[in-house]
């Protein structure tokens, strides 16, 4: 679940200002990932992206106005348990979106002037197709798909060293700072720490 507000002075973005912006945060479901069609299209499913226009935006300097580079304060909602998690590639996808949006205008952007706030919603309140949820739900949702075709059989062929997550079907490479679980006596690899808790949570065994 990524809800991405972003807040900006009326009339200070385009239409192409909005959809750079909006392509660097779908970029983190588009490139380099290595996960079936099922889990992305899952994960597309409950991204969403929306554009605030703010009338009066004034600063401690005091009110804005063209051409100065418009003030941002991006608001991005997810699960409490994915916070911290999501925090560095989240951020970064964003202010590459940022930096890429002054550099076509030539704005040269002041301290203070980009706001990335992320905020966790605690589990129980995630509202998932409308019913109180966890951050563990959330992610079962998202790869039902892939793990009900993934029961059935079909393995792939793998380089040394790579193995499927079982939760979301992305490829992982074991090794240092891999993210992993013993189970059964075997080694499972997960692309993130919350796919990781809810193979654990549905298998009952400790994260």
């Amino acid at each position: 679940m990524f809800l991405i507000e972003i807040a900006a002075p009326a009339g200070a973005l385009t239409d192409g200002d909005r959809a750079t912006l909006t392509k660097a945060v779908t970029s983190l479901l588009n490139e380099g990932v290595s996960a079936p069609e099922e889990t992305m299209a899952r994960g597309r499913a409950v991204t969403h992206i929306a554009f605030r226009e703010l009338a009066g935006w004034t600063t401690g300097d005091g009110r804005w106005s063209p051409p100065a580079p418009p003030p941002l304060v991006i608001t991005a909602t997810v699960p409490e348990a994915w916070r911290e998690e999501m925090s560095r590639p989240l951020s970064g996808a964003i202010r590459a979106g940022v930096r890429r949006l002054d550099r076509h205008h030539g704005w040269t952007r002041p301290g203070g002037h980009l706001w990335i706030n992320l905020v966790g919603i605690a589990d129980g309140s995630i509202g998932l197709n409308g019913s109180p949820a966890t951050a563990d739900d959330l992610t079962s949702w998202m790869t039902e798909e892939f793990r009900t075709r993934h029961s059935a059989g079909g393995e792939v062929d793998l380089p040394e060293g790579v193995v499927i997550d079982p939760m979301c079907g992305m490829q992982v490479t074991l090794g240092r700072g891999a993210i992993t679980l013993e189970h059964d006596g075997e080694t499972i690899g997960f692309c993130a720490a919350s796919c990781r808790r809810a193979y654990a949570k549905e298998h009952g065994v400790p994260a």
